[in-house]
């Protein structure tokens, strides 16, 4: 009796938490499901076979290993990069930015003031806020 491989989840990517939160769950979820495949599997080997299966088991053991800690290092860079975001928007104070308004526009100006909101950064520039994925382009070098 043979194991298939066990997946993820479809794409592997995560742009959210509340995307993270699914993925995980359906992670959780094939975890799970691969656990019982292995002892079910164990349960029923035949001892006697001269080992031909356990070739292909520990192969797929190692490939759903190393996935769950593929997964887990990219939810670690991609904590660690959702936590950067604010502190570098802090850089872009006093500094000529051009970001794209909800119309498509572009629009140039200082950074005047930076807001948080929800744990994001809004950036005010000519009295109206940006969200950080409107930056389009920061002009020189900060003194």
């Amino acid at each position: 009796m043979t194991v298939g491989a066990v997946t993820g989840g479809p794409g592997g990517t995560y742009n959210s938490s509340k995307e993270s939160r699914v993925e995980n769950r359906a992670m959780d979820m094939g975890t799970e499901t691969f656990l019982k495949l292995l002892v079910t599997q164990m349960r029923y080997q035949d001892p006697f076979s001269g080992g031909q299966d356990m070739g292909d088991f520990m192969s797929q053991i190692a490939q759903f290993t190393m996935l769950e800690r593929l997964i887990k290092l990219q939810q670690t860079v991609e904590n660690f990069a959702a936590q950067q975001g604010p502190a570098q928007s802090l850089h872009l104070l006093n500094r000529m930015v051009e970001v794209k308004d909800e119309y498509g526009q572009l629009q140039w100006g200082e950074v005047t003031a930076i807001r948080f909101a929800d744990g994001k950064p809004l950036l005010r520039v000519n009295g109206k806020e940006f969200s950080l994925q409107a930056l389009q382009r920061v002009e020189g070098d900060r003194d």
